[in-house]
């Protein structure tokens, strides 16, 4: 099981793809597995970004993307995720340039959503909202099914949630929590796997979103296995079949394994084992411009930690530090110093840099702003004074890929 990032511009746009354990780690050509899941974060890929007015604050690239069009992406996208509504993360002239026979769907937070919807280029029944994230509200946990690869296994989830800072004038502080759990590829056994029924789920289909069908005209999937759903929750729930097509996959499902199961003493929860039996939830925070330990703690202990996908296998942080006067909203990128301290509260296994390009700022806004360029090493040099040897940071450039598998501790 891995994650491989790729970095599409020199500021916060990222191509992330979770593969299940049974990919190659390089494959001679970029082939589509049963199981892969691709999402697009925050595309930004040409034009200015610009606040209010060009007068106010407009930035441009000072380093070529690599490549000016969504339509130029040589890979299967099966979702966008916008996290917040500021025009370097929700970039119209980028986002516009997707052509709208791809059928691509787009989560955004809720103020992302409704500048996305006012542009009325996409279909609005492909645009849903990230609600902010609240432990007690199960539903603010957006969940997608991935298809079973046989109709005798189990199959896999994608769990997003957007953790908000409370109190953020500036709206820039948030981050977005995701895990990806692939298909399972063994016998899964009706009293032997339970799964939270909880959270809104969110089927992707060529077809768009539809309504949940009914016993009669539901087709018979993996999931037939599991407990029933409980009916409230079922009400709350955005359903719409995701079965990818044979042309999305260039090679024949895994064959379910009679491997044994193991069983989660501390939960009670037991899931299907795989060949290994060490297969386990791989999970990413994104915040770029970074949030506090407590602001995340709640997610952690509410939601990573019931599905034993702790430490955190990758988080994207700014390394580079961006400060405004307080009249402007104070903080815009953390950078460095406040990393470090994330990374030790949520145990991160892999720091990716996120949002530290020099670009080209103008405007009334931009005068006052003060930034520290933090090197990789002195990144790496902070980890290990802060006694957190075991994360690999990096800091890819425009164009560059890297293949991140969580690390068994």
């Amino acid at each position: 099981m891995a994650l491989t990032v790729n970095q599409l511009n020199g500021d916060t746009t990222f191509l992330l793809t979770f593969s299940p354990p049974f990919a190659p780690d390089h494959p001679a050509k970029r082939t589509r597995f049963p199981g892969d899941f691709t999402i697009l974060l925050d595309p930004w890929l040409s034009g200015r970004s610009s606040i209010l007015h060009p007068t106010f604050q407009v930035s441009h690239h000072t380093i070529e993307p690599t490549i000016t069009n969504l339509n130029d992406i040589n890979q299967h996208i099966d979702l966008i995720i916008i996290s917040q509504d500021k025009p370097d993360h929700c970039h119209r002239e980028t986002l516009c340039s997707l052509a709208k026979e791809k059928h691509v769907d787009i989560l955004a937070t809720p103020a992302a959503a409704k500048k996305i919807r006012s542009w009325k280029h996409f279909d609005e029944k492909r645009v849903h909202i990230i609600p902010p994230y609240k432990a007690e509200q199960s539903e603010t946990i957006v969940k997608i099914p991935l298809a079973a690869y046989t109709s005798t296994t189990a199959s896999g989830e994608i769990t997003i949630a957007n953790i908000a800072t409370k109190r953020d004038i500036t709206g820039l502080h948030n981050a977005i929590g995701i895990t990806y759990q692939p298909p399972s590829s063994v016998f899964t056994l009706n009293t032997q796997w339970e799964r939270h029924e909880q959270g809104t789920t969110v089927k992707l289909s060529a077809d768009g979103i539809t309504r949940p069908q009914t016993p009669a005209q539901r087709p018979r999937t993996g999931s037939d296995t599991l407990p029933p759903v409980d009916k409230k929750q079922l009400r709350k729930a955005v359903s719409f079949p995701y079965l990818p097509k044979a042309a999305d996959t260039d090679v024949p499902p895994v064959p379910p394994l009679p491997t044994p199961l193991r069983t989660r003493a501390d939960s009670g929860i037991a899931k299907p084992g795989t060949l290994t039996n060490k297969e386990r939830i791989l999970n990413v925070i994104y915040t770029p411009h970074g949030v506090s330990p407590s602001t995340i703690a709640t997610y952690l202990e509410s939601h990573l930690k019931p599905l034993h996908a702790l430490p955190v296998t990758t988080f994207f942080h700014s390394m580079n530090t961006e400060q405004n006067p307080w009249f402007l909203g104070g903080r815009v990128a953390g950078g460095a110093p406040p990393g470090v301290a994330l990374a030790k509260a949520i145990g991160a296994q892999h720091w990716v840099g996120a949002h530290d390009e020099s670009k080209d700022n103008r405007g009334m806004a931009t005068i006052w702003i003060k930034r520290r360029r933090y090197e990789l090493d002195e990144v790496k040099r902070m980890l290990l004074e802060a006694g957190m040897q075991g994360t690999k940071a990096v800091r890819l450039g425009v164009g560059e890929t890297v293949r991140i598998k969580p690390v068994e501790r």
